[in-house]
């Protein structure tokens, strides 16, 4: 029967009735703390208040009346002012009386018994107050000490007897309330106690029996459980582990069955894969043997191509130098030739200006010829001028030849400067064909020149690019060379490290062979 109900349903079951006889006990504690809270106020109300108030009223009452007493004395020996005052105190004391008795009756009582006996007091207390103290007061305040003695002889004392009689009553009812609340409190108290006594055995009994369940539902399969757990710590795989119900327990079992299927198959597999890890780590300690070497001639090998990139490099870079220095001179000479053909380009400008100068020249001979040509013919005129004159005209006619003679030498010279300057036209014609050949052919040359410059400077560029690749080139290689010094590296940590794989290989089937299966 137990072995069906569950940790949780059992918990849930011993909790709730704890929480019921705790709720239980509460209630009664808190019952038993308001009746007795209530039997207080009630033994304060009666015997605090009600009794309080009633003995202030009484003996306030009793003071007016020897005050009154006193009054008539000093009245009586002629002191009429200090009666007076004692008058005063009369009154006053009967006040107070009044407020006492006030109290008394705002705290009231809730018998019936005890309202009646309150209200008989209560006209008792008025009777005395109004038929009997306060007119005392007033015949003595008003010098009529016959009238005083006459109430005091007739009527005080019946009254006053009358308010005792009725005070010493409801003080007795007074007490017998006070004490009917204490035993009723103490009975109370004891079935409280009763109660509370019962709850705690209760508890007891359920702790007991909660144990005892506790101890089937819980513990028993639990220490079983732990047992078959130890088995399983030592690497005894073997047993099997036996669990029944649909309890928490049974549940827990049932996990360490399946955990226990689960960890057989598991070290199974961890054998099976530790065995060959071993043969692997064996064949991969090989395989390492075999890289280390390859890796030490592929080292060494780079470190050959290292330095014949280092050398190439070099050629390289001085070929890069050269290059640069003929595109220097390329461009130097480009230079020159653009100047040459600006010289060129001015030596043509002046061989034209000079055949523009030439060409003008000429034509001044012309006209110097056309002038002594004129004056040629002139003269002769003058001459048969002369002649037709005779004796006369010999003068003028050897003027005249002088001037012909002039003209013709003039005409002369212009014939050959003019000749000098026709052989001079040709001659600068020739050299300002010679000067247009001369600038075509500087103007080839400076495109020449110019095509020359681009394909070295074209060559230079690429000369640096090369440059720079077999730099480029140059730093793989040697970074292939510290790669394959840090395989080479590598390698032998990863040797190391498979000789431990191995070694732990090892250790892990001696571990595994610790389980039986």
């Amino acid at each position: 029967m137990l072995n069906k109900i569950t940790v949780k349903a059992g918990l849930l079951a011993l909790l709730s009735l704890l929480t019921v006889l705790l709720i239980m006990v509460s209630i009664i504690g808190v019952n038993a703390i308001n009746q007795g809270s209530r039997s207080l106020h009630t033994l304060n109300q009666i015997l605090g208040e009600e009794l309080g108030s009633l003995a202030n009223s009484s003996n306030l009452t009793l003071r007016a009346r020897t005050a009154a007493s006193l009054a008539v004395r000093q009245r009586e020996v002629g002191q009429i002012a200090v009666a007076d005052a004692t008058v005063g105190r009369i009154y006053g004391y009967l006040a107070q009386s009044q407020r006492e008795m006030a109290t008394f009756v705002g705290v009231g009582t809730v018998t019936e018994r005890g309202k009646t006996l309150s209200e008989r007091l209560q006209a008792s207390y008025r009777a005395y107050q109004e038929q009997g103290v306060r007119p005392m007061a007033d015949a003595i305040k008003a010098g009529q000490i016959d009238e005083y003695y006459r109430i005091q002889e007739t009527r005080i004392s019946k009254l006053s007897i009358a308010f005792e009689n009725d005070l010493s009553e409801f003080r007795r009812f007074a007490m017998e309330t006070g004490q009917l609340q204490v035993r009723e409190a103490q009975g109370n108290a004891s079935t409280k106690i009763a109660l509370i006594v019962a709850a705690g055995i209760l508890s007891v009994l359920l702790a007991v029996l909660a144990w005892f369940a506790l101890r089937l539902i819980i513990l028993r399969p639990l220490d079983a459980s732990i047992a078959e757990l130890e088995h399983i710590a030592n690497g005894d795989l073997t047993r099997k582990i036996r669990g029944e119900g649909d309890t928490e327990m049974g549940r827990l079992i049932r996990a360490m069955q399946r955990m226990q299927q689960s960890l057989v198959m598991s070290v199974s597999k961890v054998r099976d894969a530790s065995s060959q890890i071993d043969v692997g780590s064996r064949e991969l300690a090989a395989g390492n043997v075999h890289l280390a070497q390859r890796t030490e001639e592929s080292a060494a090998s780079l470190e050959e191509t290292a330095a014949s990139m280092e050398q190439l490099t070099s050629t390289v870079k001085m070929n890069a130098e050269n290059a640069e220095q003929a595109n220097q001179l390329a461009l130097s000479v480009s230079d020159v030739a653009d100047r040459g053909s600006d010289v060129v380009s001015q030596v043509k400008d002046k061989m034209l200006a000079i055949t523009d100068s030439s060409r003008r020249i000429a034509d001044i001979i012309s006209v110097m010829d056309g002038i002594a040509f004129q004056t040629n013919i002139l003269a002769l005129n003058a001459a048969v001028e002369a002649a037709r004159a005779g004796e006369q005209g010999r003068g003028f006619a050897v003027v005249a030849g002088e001037v012909r003679s002039l003209a013709q030498r003039s005409a002369q010279s212009a014939k050959e400067i003019k000749g000098l300057i026709e052989a001079s036209q040709e001659r600068v014609q020739e050299g300002e064909q010679m000067a247009e050949s001369a600038a075509q052919t500087m103007n080839g040359i400076a495109d020449e020149v110019g095509r020359v410059t681009a394909l070295m400077r074209e060559i230079s560029a690429a000369t640096r690019e090369q440059s720079s690749g077999i730099e480029q080139v140059n730093l793989a290689v040697a970074q292939m060379d510290q790669v394959a010094q840090q395989n080479a590296a590598l390698v032998e940590e990863s040797a190391a490290a498979t000789r431990s794989l191995e070694e732990q290989a090892q250790s892990l089937a001696q571990s595994m062979a610790a389980f039986k299966l």
